[in-house]
């Protein structure tokens, strides 16, 4: 089958996430790419938003999980980005959650550090 899949790219969000104190007290910021799969061939032929899914949904889905959660690792807020779109999208087959943090707590020379994790219908 070929690769069919809708991307939402560079969401900024404001979220307390981190294992240090500092990072779970004042917050920092994170951008997140969510690639979900899906096959468009019915909405390809009908035109009809109700064939495909929805990103502006998805996207609702992903700030409603950020906003409502607090983990120490970016791991696990990614499994729970995919995992809220698994369970609320059943025609979405794969996900995919990069997560980069812009500010790193120690000194360093990197732009960023990147989480990324997929999960499938298969693995839920």
């Amino acid at each position: 089958m070929l690769e069919e899949k809708i991307v939402l790219r560079g969401i900024t969000v404001f979220g307390y996430y981190g294992v240090s104190p500092m990072e779970r007290e004042i917050g920092q910021k994170l951008e997140l790419d969510i690639e979900f799969y899906h096959d468009f061939t019915k909405a390809c032929m009908t035109d009809s938003l109700e064939d495909t899914v929805n990103y502006e949904r998805v996207y609702a889905k992903v700030m409603e999980t950020v906003e409502g959660n607090r983990f120490n690792l970016l791991e696990t807020l990614a499994d729970a980005i995919c995992r809220a779109i698994l369970d609320n999208f059943p025609v979405v087959k794969s996900v995919k959650c990069t997560i980069r943090k812009l500010t790193l707590p120690f000194p360093n020379t990197l732009s960023h550090v990147e989480v990324v994790v997929e999960r499938t219908t298969e693995g839920i």
